[in-house]
C-alpha cells in the first residue's frame, strides 16, 4: 500500500509540474489546436515585420517523457509544412531559421514566395 501512494505522489508531482510547465509563446499569434498521429500540437503562426515572412512555434501540446529529440524533430516538421503551405496559399515557400526548443518544440522562420 505504501509504494502504491508513493507511487501516485510521484505520478501527480510530474503531472503537476508538466501541466504547470509554460509552453512556448509566439507574440502577435495566431493559434490553431492541430491532431497529428495520435498527437496533440498547438501550431502559432505570426507574421514579422517583413513582408510575406512568418514566423511559426509547433508546440507539443501532450506530455512526453524523456523526448527523443530528432523524433521529435521531425514530427513537428511534418506538422510545420502544412502550415506553411496554407500560410503561403500554395506559394514556394523558404525557411530561414529553424530549431528545436526544449526538445519538443520547432521554431522556424519562413518566407512565401521563395
Amino acid at each position: 500500500m505504501k509504494s502504491v501512494l508513493s507511487f501516485l505522489a510521484i505520478w501527480g508531482a510530474l503531472f503537476c509540474v508538466g501541466a504547470c510547465a509554460s509552453k512556448g509563446t509566439l507574440n502577435n499569434s495566431t493559434v490553431e489546436t492541430v491532431r497529428v498521429d495520435e498527437r496533440l500540437y498547438e501550431v502559432r503562426i505570426a507574421p514579422t515585420d517583413i513582408e510575406n515572412e512568418y514566423r511559426m512555434l509547433i508546440v507539443r501540446a501532450t506530455l512526453v517523457i524523456y523526448p527523443d529529440p530528432e523524433r521529435e524533430y521531425t514530427r513537428d516538421w511534418n506538422v510545420a509544412r502544412r502550415y506553411m503551405a496554407r500560410t503561403c496559399r500554395g506559394q514556394a515557400y523558404k525557411v530561414l531559421e529553424d530549431r528545436l526548443e526544449d526538445k519538443v518544440n520547432l521554431y522556424t522562420r519562413f518566407h512565401c514566395g521563395a
